[in-house]
């Protein structure tokens, strides 16, 4: 059998600290944030999921004999300007970020992992063309970069997705880049070198999947940061269109209104900032995990 690119066990990745799966799970089965955030991500996902089979109202039938009804038995988080159901269309409007934010990060992950990578692995022609390439995108935030290709290409949820996505790469381009230029240099990947391994297995083998650590961590907060460029994006009106719901568009509806009506602010604005909330303390607890230096933190 042809063992070319194979390592010894004593070669390989498992001798460094930093990549001790062990450790790493250890920390994470101990760590209380991470606990409390991956719960709290985790039922919010799952109430997105489950939202069509539950006994909700009608999201988009307005009701103008309950216009502004405060919570109450019939209405649990009242009624918007509309006499719509607020339970429902906060419930509803988290299908829109949670699939905003994990479609949009999906996207900039791939591109990301693709550009850094060639970037990391391709040679010094490829590196720099590529590199200053990223640096002109990073040039632009996300947020102003996305309002002007939906202020090109249109408002709409589909766009959307593209729009952060377009400017949310470069991040994950710089940080793989950086983790592949430090692995590509480990003895092991040496090693599988010197014992015949194509530069083509290496990669996959031996330097992707140690260097997608930081980008792990680093995708939960891109997804939080999806979430909240869709709010900002529906708050103004280039995202979800009326009269379909989304968190910064249920805001943006109640402008005016928290004296009169303040559960119409407070229930979409707690939405969006627990959700992101989850996601961020995701992965600030994951990155100390996956820190040797601070196993001990987050607890």
């Amino acid at each position: 059998m042809d063992n070319s690119g194979q390592i010894p066990a004593a070669w390989g990745p498992a001798s460094g600290p930093e990549l001790s799966d062990a450790g790493i799970w250890r920390h994470l089965r101990g760590n209380s944030t991470i606990i409390f955030a991956g719960v709290l991500a985790l039922t919010i996902a799952l109430t997105a999921l489950l939202v069509p089979l539950l006994p909700l109202q009608d999201p988009l039938l307005p009701d103008y004999t309950n216009v502004l009804q405060a919570p109450g038995a019939g209405h649990l988080l009242g009624t918007d300007l509309h006499g719509r159901d607020e339970l429902s269309r906060v419930l509803w409007a988290s299908r829109t970020s949670l699939l905003v934010g994990l479609f949009a990060t999906g996207l900039a992950l791939v591109a990301g992992v693709a550009v850094g990578g060639l970037a990391g692995y391709g040679g010094r022609y490829i590196d720099p063309v590529l590199m200053r390439t990223t640096d002109i995108f990073l040039s632009f935030p996300v947020i102003l970069g996305a309002i002007a290709i939906l202020a090109i290409f249109g408002t709409g949820r589909r766009n959307v997705f593209f729009a952060i996505a377009f400017f949310a790469w470069p991040i994950f381009a710089r940080v793989f880049r950086s983790r592949v230029l430090s692995v590509r240099e480990r003895e092991y990947v040496k090693a599988a070198r010197l014992l015949g391994a194509s530069e083509r297995r290496i990669f996959f083998t031996h330097v992707l999947p140690n260097a997608a650590g930081p980008l792990i961590t680093y995708t939960a907060m891109a997804v939080a940061g999806a979430i909240l460029a869709e709010a900002g994006l529906s708050f103004i009106g280039l995202g979800v269109q009326p009269p379909y719901p989304a968190w910064g568009l249920m805001l943006a509806e109640s402008m005016g209104l928290f004296e009169r009506a303040p559960w119409l602010v407070l229930a979409p604005g707690l939405a969006v900032t627990l959700t992101s909330l989850s996601f961020i303390l995701l992965g600030a607890a994951a990155t100390r995990a996956m820190d040797p230096r601070d196993r001990s933190g987050g607890r």
